[in-house]
This record gives structure tokens, C-alpha cells and sequence, in this order.
């Protein structure tokens, strides 16, 4: 979509960058003024970790951006480089990218493209954010719409930018998580035969945990990389600044120290020009860049890479921006051969002068570095940071400590942790991030896991020998006096705790423990008027015991509950007796013996002081008013007010 020159700034005599849109796009003049509006948007966002953008124009066909020349190269060519990188140095670079766009959102800016090929990695360190506003601008073009153009590459995309062509500052935050993933794993969270299968994954799965495809990652980055790329925007944090703000808390937390960008390796910083073609979005590169008025080669995909990290050198041509002359520079031409156009002025004195000027400042600077240098390295640079060995194995911490220049003492100490495994380094002494001069003895505390403390058995036995029984364990007790509903222990005593018996409990936590108060007090059932195997079921399913005698009785029936004591509705004890009193029914009477001749009257007057009643049974007419037979015979024994027939002749 682009191609990126080197060029250098006549007027103020510094080099630039200018990056010529492609003529398939500057063709439209719907979109000349749409790139015009949103470079001087971007022209207003002044930062240290943002590319800055100095000058906006048209030139013929041609429509250009002067912006800022970072020479370097691009966290991509760092990823070729280096693959993962450690979580010190994956958060030192997210940092500063963080940063520059929170203030973009805080302008009112959404980048729309955050990717590796957009972040610098210049050769003095610092790391800068390239191409604010330029996706917006291209994303509106209807060429672009009808080719297909997806803006900002597939592999960074949130979801709700595929899916809705929607976009704010929660995307650039997702596309940031995204980066962040790589660098931390080497590798992008989704791949796929096509560019859709590779969208299809950002809509529709969660996004994996950075550890799942790195050992090592600490829990705490897997969390906010999650939450970064949550596929709900709701979910992500709301800028920049927010996910900026989440990570210096994790850097604390795990006290990560702040590291440099590590060094292009040797061979590297030389490329020839063939390699240093502008990189584009999924580094592939584009054709070699066109002279004005001729039109652009075939674009590579993205909008664009590096602004002028190694960027290409072009045939000499002058563009004119709003009050500054630049002129892109072509190094083949500048020899005596070169066409007249394309040499170099002579200096005039006043250059000359000025460049003097600036010669001697930069001895100046130079021996202030150098002192500066000397007064750091007596006072911090001689000096090592102790690294962080929490959760290492003692072999592979001894090993780290070792290589970072320090020895490891023969004396282990040993602590309780609940957070690491016995047997791993629990931390060191000094802690991580102490500075020590290399050889000093670093000593390693390890763990000895969680600590824990078993209950002991005092079920049944008086409080005060349970308490004598949990003085030897560091537990606090909290008594609960309470009634035994099992009726088996007896006041005073302990029926259980909690924790139960055996459990295994920490340091100062409470145990728990039930004393008995004897029985619960309880209402006892009536039963008076029912059969004695009634009540004798009712007294014990409310778990009293039944104590029964018998009496007669003229007026309860034979096995009926006369009495009960306790009586009903009185309250005692659970578990206690229940006397009952069962009716044997009226009391007996033993016939007497009546002679054959008695006389009627003096039987029925014998047999009715007995409580009987008298029935008589006349035989050939009664007329002798003899007895002769009685029924029941003499002997029996019958309740009183039973019938006895006399049966007389």
C-alpha cells in the first residue's frame, strides 16, 4: 500500500522518512483528503515511544507522509532474531508500546493496526510505535473494500473489527495482547491454511494460555494476556492505559526487572539492499520502491512495515511539503559520476561553522557519557542483581545463581509455604532484584511445603483433658456447650470437634469443640387409656424407657394403661423411665361351695355378699325351693358382678 524512503529534510538538514501511498490509492480524492485529516491527527500525538509525524502533502499524484527516521528495525526482525523472549524482556517492550498508545487513546486515536511490523525497535533502544491513523485512512477506501482488504493484519485482528468492522480503543488493546502472546511464546496463537481460518479462530475461541505453548510463563502474564484478548470487548480492559496500568502491577508482583532491547545479533546490522526492501505486514516484502510519476510496483499486503527501519535508499527526487524541501537520498548516485541533479551542494561557511559547532558538542556529550559511564559502573554497573529462584528446583537455582556470577552458600534454610512445593526454593537471601557484587555468597531458603498439624482424639473425654490434649498442637479452641441427643455422654464431656478427629488443620486456625450437657430436657407423651403395647411404642419411639406393673380395675379394661409416671406433658430428661400402670381388669371372686338341699334364699344371700348376681333355674316346677347344681361350680373364680345361675327343684 506503501513505499517507505530515506530521504533527507533540506530546510532543517535532518533525515526523514517519507512514505508515498500507492497510486491505486492516491487516485481517489475522497481519500487524499481522508489521509490528509487523519496524518494531521496524528501529527498531534507527541510522545516518546510514537513515531512522530512531521509533514503531510501532495506532489503530483503522489501522496506522501514525512514522518520520523528510526534506524533500527522492527520487533519482527527482533522475533526472526531471537524467537520467544523472556517474560523480563517480552513486558520491557510491551511497556513502552503500552504507553504510546494510551496516549493515543487518551487523544482520541485508535492505531486499528497494532502488529510487529508496526513497532520499531530503534539501535539506541528505544522502542516506538509506528503508522497512527494510516488504517483508518486506508480501511475507508472503497478500493480497498472491494479487493477484499482486510486492514491490519489477520493474525492481530479483535474480533469485533472481523466480524463488524468495528474498532476503538479496546481493540488496539486486544491487538497488544496478541503481540504480547508472541513474544512470550515466538509463535502467534492461531495459524491456518488461509487468512479466514485464521479470522474464524479469533471469533469464535478464547484465546490460549500463553503457558500452554511455553513452560515457565508465570500465572499472573497467562491472566492478562486472557484478558487482553478477551473476545468480548467488555472483558478486555477499556485503553491502554488500564491493560499499562495491570502490567506494571504484575511486573511488581513478580518483580521482573526492567531490561534493554536485546542487541541486533552480529552480521545483522548490515544488510545489503536487497535485504533492506521495506517490510510489510507478515514480513513479506514489497517490490523495490518507484521513482515519482512512474507509479508503484505490486504492493505486498498491510499498509505498510517499518518507517524506514534499514529502509531502501531511492533515485534522488525532490518533494515539497508545506514549507520544507526534502530530497530522498540514493547512495549509488552520489559519486563523481552521479547526474548533476543528484550530487551533493558544496558546504557554506555558515554550514561548515555549524557543523563544527555540533562536533564539538558531541565531544562534549561524549566525555559526559563517559563520565557518567564511570561514576555508574563504580556505584551500580559493577553490581549484579540477584535473580528471581522462587519455585525452582535447588539444582536449577544453584545453576541460575551461578551463572549470573554468584556463589551459593552451603547452609539451607527451611520454611513453611503455602504457595510452593517442598523441595522448591522458597526465596533467597538477598531477594530477587538485590544488587551484589559477582561472587557473593547467595543463600537459599527452601520449602518445606504447607504446615500442618494433626487433631487429636478427645471424643468422651472431660473438656479439661481435651484442652490438655490440644496444648501440644498451635490451634485456638472455641467450647460449645450443647445438648447429646445420643444420650451417651455425659455432661462435661466432649462429644466431638471440628475439624473431626485426625483432620489436618494450620497454624492458628479454631477448632471447634461440642461439650455435653447431659440429655435434652423433653415432654413426655401421654398414653393413659391405651393398650400397654400402644403406649409402650409410643414412650419409646420418643426414647424413654418403659417400666410396667399391673392392678386391678372395675372400670379400665384388662390390658389397658391405667396411670403413667411421669404424666403426661411433664418435662425430664430424654432417656429416662416411664412407669405404667396396666389394668388386670375387676378383681376375682372363688365360688363357694353350695350343699345339694340348700335352701334358695340362703344361696342366693351367700352368693350375692360375694358381689354376684344370683340367677335361678327352677326344675319339675321349684316347689321344694331346694338347690340342686350351680353354674359355675364351686371353685371357679370369676370377676365380681358375674352372673351365677342356681338351678333349684
Amino acid at each position: 500500500m506503501s513505499t517507505v524512503y530515506s530521504a533527507m529534510d533540506e530546510r532543517l538538514e535532518r533525515p526523514v522518512a517519507v512514505k508515498v501511498m500507492s497510486s491505486a490509492l492516491s487516485d481517489d480524492p475522497a481519500f487524499a483528503d481522508r489521509f490528509a485529516r487523519e496524518a494531521r491527527v496524528a501529527a498531534r500525538l507527541a510522545h516518546l515511544n510514537a513515531v512522530s509525524v512531521y509533514d503531510q502533502g501532495v506532489d503530483g499524484e503522489h501522496v506522501f507522509l514525512v514522518m520520523e527516521l528510526v534506524r533500527g528495525r522492527t520487533l519482527r526482525d527482533l522475533l526472526r532474531e531471537r524467537g520467544a523472549l523472556s517474560p523480563a524482556q517480552a513486558v520491557s517492550i510491551m511497556e513502552p508500546v503500552l504507553a504510546a498508545l494510551a496516549a493515543a487513546h487518551r487523544a482520541g486515536l485508535v492505531h486499528r493496526d497494532v502488529k510487529p511490523e508496526n513497532i520499531l525497535l530503534s539501535d539506541d533502544g528505544v522502542v516506538k510505535v509506528a503508522d497512527f491513523g494510516l488504517a483508518r485512512a486506508v480501511e475507508a477506501d472503497a478500493t480497498s473494500t472491494r479487493t477484499g482488504l482486510m486492514m491490519g493484519t489477520v493474525a492481530y485482528c479483535p474480533p469485533e473489527q472481523i466480524s463488524r468492522g468495528a474498532a476503538d480503543a479496546r481493540s488496539d488493546v486486544y491487538s497488544a495482547g496478541v503481540v504480547f502472546f508472541e513474544l512470550l511464546t515466538g509463535t502467534a496463537p492461531y495459524t491456518g491454511d488461509s487468512a479466514m481460518a485464521v479470522a474464524y479462530q479469533h471469533v469464535n475461541s478464547d484465546m490460549p494460555a500463553p503457558s500452554s505453548r511455553r513452560a515457565g510463563i508465570p500465572r499472573q502474564l497467562d491472566e492478562l494476556v486472557q484478558r487482553a484478548t478477551s473476545r468480548e470487548p467488555s472483558g478486555r480492559p477499556l485503553d491502554a492505559g488500564a491493560l499499562l496500568a495491570e502490567l506494571h502491577d504484575v511486573r511488581v508482583d513478580l518483580g521482573l526487572p526492567v531490561v534493554a532491547v536485546p542487541p541486533r545479533r552480529a552480521g545483522t546490522a548490515d544488510l545489503d539492499a536487497t535485504q533492506r526492501i521495506d517490510r510489510v505486514s507478515d514480513g513479506h516484502p514489497s517490490m523495490p520502491p518507484y521513482p515519482p510519476g512512474t507509479g508503484p510496483g505490486p504492493a505486498g499486503p498491510g499498509i505498510g512495515g517499518a518507517v524506514a527501519a534499514d529502509a531502501p535508499t531511492a533515485p534522488t527526487h525532490g518533494y515539497r511539503g508545506r514549507g520544507t524541501q526534502f530530497t530522498a537520498v540514493h547512495r549509488a548516485d552520489d559519486g563523481p559520476d552521479a547526474p548533476a541533479e543528484g550530487r551533493r551542494r558544496p558546504l557554506t561557511r555558515q554550514q561548515r561553522a555549524r557543523r563544527r559547532a555540533v562536533a564539538w558538542l558531541i565531544v562534549v556529550l561524549l566525555l559526559g557519557l563517559l563520565t557518567g559511564w564511570g561514576a555508574w559502573y563504580l556505584t551500580v554497573g559493577r553490581y549484579h542483581q540477584v535473580p528471581n529462584v522462587a519455585g525452582q528446583s535447588q539444582s536449577a537455582a544453584v545453576n541460575l545463581l551461578r551463572e549470573d556470577g554468584f556463589t551459593v552458600s552451603s547452609v539451607l534454610e527451611q520454611a513453611f509455604s503455602e504457595s510452593v512445593p517442598a523441595g522448591r526454593v522458597l526465596r533467597s537471601d538477598p531477594g530477587a532484584g538485590a544488587h551484589l557484587l559477582g561472587g557473593k555468597p547467595v543463600q537459599l531458603v527452601l520449602s518445606k511445603g504447607p504446615e500442618r498439624f494433626t487433631v487429636p482424639t478427645v471424643a468422651g473425654q472431660p473438656y479439661a483433658t481435651a484442652q490438655r490434649a490440644f496444648g501440644d498442637i498451635p490451634v485456638r479452641l472455641d467450647r460449645k456447650d450443647v445438648a447429646d441427643g445420643s444420650g451417651k455422654v455425659a455432661a462435661g464431656s466432649v462429644i466431638r470437634t471440628d475439624p473431626a478427629a485426625d483432620a489436618r488443620v494450620k497454624r492458628n486456625q479454631v477448632i471447634i469443640v461440642f461439650v455435653s450437657t447431659g440429655p435434652p430436657i423433653v415432654s413426655v407423651p401421654g398414653v393413659t387409656g391405651r393398650s400397654q403395647d400402644d403406649a409402650t411404642n409410643v414412650l419409646q419411639q420418643a426414647a424413654f424407657k418403659v417400666d410396667v406393673g399391673q392392678d386391678f380395675s372395675s372400670s379400665v379394661p384388662a390390658g389397658t394403661v391405667i396411670s403413667q409416671d411421669p404424666v403426661s406433658g411433664a418435662h425430664v430428661p430424654k432417656f429416662s423411665s416411664v412407669h405404667l400402670v396396666v389394668s388386670k381388669g375387676p378383681p376375682l371372686v372363688t365360688l363357694p361351695q353350695i350343699p345339694n338341699g340348700t335352701s334358695a334364699g340362703d344361696a342366693r344371700h351367700t352368693l350375692e355378699g360375694l358381689g354376684l348376681k344370683v340367677k335361678i333355674k327352677k326344675v319339675f316346677g321349684g316347689f321344694l325351693n331346694k338347690v340342686v347344681g350351680m353354674d359355675p361350680g364351686a371353685g371357679k373364680q370369676v370377676p365380681i358382678g358375674s352372673q351365677v345361675t342356681l338351678t333349684i327343684v
